[in-house]
Formats: structure tokens, sequence, C-alpha cells
């Protein structure tokens, strides 16, 4: 089947996805891929964290929708529709283990008994994933295991995603990549969170 049935197949189709970002003509969905908004599409019905559906138009472009019962899974979705592709599964199988570690400098209103956990594309963006270790009163540190070269996206939160990070705008930051090296050390500050104003 050449591209452009495939396209005409998949524009008739609704697809499942959940959203972790919107902003300008990208929408960022779990599973660690970007896809293209279409041109009047908009962010305004996109609350990260909540399943939506999507259509898609003859360019490839996506369109946020309600929810339809209906709807295919997003890894039906083609290859063609993202601007930014997730991994292949293949790319985080290959290579030796290494250890990376990954620091995080949480904002001074933290609620000093709360956790702090790391949510990856690996769980499907379960917000409580990994507890990461305390080091300090505002620091948080995690060693992880990765293959050479795979490549790891994340976000931070409290153990929800209504406590999820956010930047300095209060917008959903991109999430954060790190990638398997030797030595690796990816240091995040945490702006602000989801639900402390």
């Amino acid at each position: 089947m050449t591209q452009a049935l495939l396209l005409a197949a998949a524009a008739a189709s609704l697809f499942r996805v959940v959203p972790l970002a919107c902003s300008d003509d990208r929408l960022a969905i779990a599973g660690g891929g970007v896809l293209r908004l279409a041109q009047s599409a908009t962010c305004a019905a996109v609350v990260p964290g909540r399943a939506l559906a999507i259509s898609l138009d003859d360019d490839g472009r996506v369109t946020p929708r309600a929810l339809d019962a209906s709807a295919r899974p997003a890894s039906e979705l083609p290859r063609s529709a993202y601007a930014i592709p997730p991994a292949a599964p293949a790319e985080a199988d290959t290579g030796e283990l290494v250890t990376v570690t990954i620091d995080v400098f949480v904002p001074p209103r933290t609620p000093p008994t709360d956790d702090i956990y790391l949510s990856t594309e690996r769980s499907d963006w379960n917000p409580a994933e990994v507890r990461m270790d305390r080091v300090d009163a505002r620091h948080y540190r995690l060693g992880l295991q990765l293959r050479r070269g795979a490549r790891l996206a994340f976000r931070v939160t409290r153990g929800s995603f209504g406590t999820i990070e956010r930047d300095a705008a209060r917008a959903l930051p991109p999430a954060h990549i790190i990638i398997g090296a030797p030595g690796a050390d990816e240091r995040v500050s945490v702006a602000a969170w989801a639900d402390i104003d």
C-alpha cells in the first residue's frame, strides 16, 4: 500500500492518545512522540495526562477531538504523522548497560514531606514510576541503568499528574531526555508544580 493510501485510510480514523504537552503546532504524546497539529487545530481542549482522540488530515496533521470508543490505539498512528517519532523499541534493546544519574532540584515551596518521582515513557508515563532519593531539602537524585545509546524521556512529579512539574510560565515543559552514556548526568530544575501557586 502506498504512503498516500495509508494516510487516506488513517485520516478516516480516530486515534486514542494521552497528551503530555501542546503548544504552537506540536502535540507531545505518551510514548515519546511529537505530532504536528493541523493549521486550524488549537490546544484549547488538550489537558495533559487526560486521554483524547485525534484525527488525521490528508497532510498527516492532527486535530484533537472528544474521546470516542471507536478510537484506535496510538500505536497504529502512521510514522508520517510525527514531527518527532518515538524511539524504536529496538534502539533501547542493544548494547551494554551504563549507569546514568538524574539530579532534580525542586522549588522552595515544595512540601517537605512529599516524595519526588520520575514518570517516563517506558511506563506509559506512570506519574509515580520511580521514587527518587533525597539528597537534601531541595535536591533529589536517581541512578538508572540504561542501554548504551538508549534515549529515555522523563518528567518530574510528586506522585500524580496533578502534581506534575511546570515551567516558570506555569506551562507543562517538554519532557527531559537522557541518553545512555557512561557518566551521563541530567540536571533538572523544577520551576513550579501544577498544584502550587
